[in-house]
C-alpha cells in the first residue's frame, strides 16, 4: 500500500495533502452549485418583497375606491338598502348588509375573502391574488385568471353585493 502524498508545509511543518483532480472538480461544482442556489434565493426573496410591496399598494388603493363606491352607493338614499363599509384595526374591512356580508383582508400575496349572501354561513375564498410576471406585479382574479385593477375589482365584488342589498329593499 502506497502512503497518501503529502508535502511539509515550510511555515508549519505540518504535512498537506496534495491536490486531487477529482476532488478539486467535484468541490469546484459542488461550489459553483451552492453558489447558485445562493443566488436564486436572492432573486426569489427580492420577487416575493416586490409582490408584497406591489400587493400593499394596490390594497391600499382598492380601500379608498371601495369606501368611495359605497359612499356612492349609499348616497342614492334608500335606506333599507345602505352597506355599511368599515376599516377595521386589522386592516380587514367589512361591508354589510342584513342580506350579504363580507370580509376582506390582505394576506401576503392574496386577498381573502370570507362572505355570506342571505342566511348561509360565512364562507372564506380567495378574492385576489398576486403575482409577477416579467417583472411586473399583476392583481388576479381568483377563479378567472384576469388581471383586474382596483377600481375593476371593486365593481366586480360590489356589483353582486349592492344588488342584493337593493334585493333585500324589495323584500
Amino acid at each position: 500500500m502506497q502512503p497518501f502524498p503529502m508535502t511539509i508545509a515550510p511555515e508549519t511543518g505540518a504535512a498537506t495533502p496534495e491536490a486531487d483532480a477529482f476532488v478539486d472538480a467535484l468541490f469546484e461544482k459542488l461550489d459553483t452549485d451552492r453558489q447558485k442556489l445562493v443566488t436564486q434565493a436572492a432573486i426569489a426573496s427580492q420577487s416575493r418583497e416586490r409582490v408584497a410591496r406591489a400587493a400593499r399598494a394596490w390594497w391600499d388603493e382598492f380601500s379608498q375606491v371601495l369606501e368611495r363606491k359605497v359612499a356612492a352607493w349609499n348616497a342614492k338614499d334608500a335606506p333599507d338598502a345602505r352597506v355599511t363599509f368599515t376599516r377595521n384595526p386589522s386592516g380587514s374591512m367589512t361591508l354589510w348588509h342584513r342580506s350579504v356580508e363580507a370580509e376582506l383582508s390582505l394576506a401576503d400575496t392574496r386577498v381573502v375573502m370570507t362572505g355570506r349572501i342571505g342566511p348561509t354561513r360565512p364562507r372564506e375564498s380567495p378574492f385576489i391574488e398576486f403575482s409577477e410576471a416579467r417583472g411586473d406585479v399583476g392583481a388576479i382574479l381568483a377563479g378567472e385568471g384576469t388581471t383586474k385593477s382596483p377600481n375593476d375589482a371593486a365593481d366586480h365584488l360590489l356589483g353582486p353585493i349592492l344588488s342584493h342589498a337593493f334585493a333585500g329593499f324589495a323584500a
